[in-house]
């Protein structure tokens, strides 16, 4: 009898220790995949389609967070910031319509809901794919170096200081659009210490504008959790 119970117990312990190492390795497996995700990251962009010929490669920022669904299946809201360089050719053709311009800014940026899908997420590396869609707005500036009023101003350690009229940059040309677009994407996740991981990506965006739509690539790294 007291064999038996001896047996029993055993077989009881093995099972615990079996579903204590089963529960340990699904969550070591997801260490991840928390509830809720951030994300951010940054790289560089390049114009295609009909953009190419007015815009040159520049920098990408964006961030993000939401909710994973399950394992394989994130929701989470976008907002990615694109520095447009403008092509010289098209400075000079401003130039020769007889502006002065000393220098340019053009953005373009978006906020969108975006859905990934994992192959593989119990792996440390992790492909994915992504698309989502929302509004994008682009900006552009032309200006050119000026005579400028700077107003007093309150400095804690100097008390007022004075404005006056100094350098400064004018905007002499300034165009603004905005309308829907979409984007899709793939990348890859590797798993790292603290329940996170670095990803890197390789998007596609489509902006619907008034006048030229854009169409954008960026190629980005960055951090999620």
């Amino acid at each position: 009898m007291r064999s038996q119970s001896s047996a029993l117990v055993s077989v009881v312990l093995l099972a615990l220790v079996a579903i204590l190492s089963s529960s340990s390795a699904m969550a070591q497996s997801a260490h991840y995949y928390h509830r809720g995700t951030f994300m951010m990251g940054g790289g560089v962009n390049s114009p295609v389609g009909e953009a190419n010929p007015y815009l040159n490669s520049s920098g990408t920022f964006f961030f993000g967070g939401g909710r994973n669904v399950s394992q394989r299946l994130g929701i989470q809201v976008e907002y990615t910031h694109n520095w447009l360089a403008i092509a010289p050719e098209v400075i000079d053709h401003a130039l020769a319509d007889g502006d002065s311009i000393t220098g340019t800014h053009a953005s373009l940026w978006s906020v969108s809901l975006n859905g990934v899908f994992r192959f593989g997420p119990e792996n440390d590396f992790v492909p994915w794919v992504t698309g989502g869609a929302g509004y994008y707005k682009r900006n552009l500036q032309f200006t050119q170096t000026a005579l400028v009023y700077y107003p007093p101003i309150w400095d804690p350690w100097w008390g007022w200081v004075d404005g006056g009229w100094g350098p400064g940059e004018a905007i002499v040309g300034e165009h603004a659009g905005d309308g829907w677009g979409y984007n899709v994407g793939f990348g890859v996740d590797l798993a790292i210490e603290g329940g996170a991981s670095l990803f890197i990506e390789a998007r596609y965006h489509q902006a619907f504008l008034p006048g030229v739509d854009l169409q954008i690539v960026p190629v980005s790294a960055g951090i999620r959790w």
